[in-house]
């Protein structure tokens, strides 16, 4: 089976309330969405399982599967 991953598109992201809880972060089971310090998002490669859970819950679709 090919590996498959996220990847946060940051534009899409960036409409998100930082202030907010973020929904694919939370619903993850590998806790693989961290944000820099200037809250840039990103995935934590090693520990995405490439289940999918994050895009579906993504609310502004930032994330996609490749």
């Amino acid at each position: 089976m090919p590996d498959i991953r996220a990847v946060i598109d940051p534009e899409k992201c960036e409409k998100c309330d930082k202030t907010l809880h973020c929904p694919a972060k939370e619903v993850c089971p590998a806790q693989a969405i961290e944000r820099e310090e200037d809250d840039e998002p990103y995935f934590v490669n090693a520990y995405c399982q490439g289940c999918g859970k994050c895009a579906v819950f993504c609310t502004n679709k930032a994330i996609r599967m490749v």
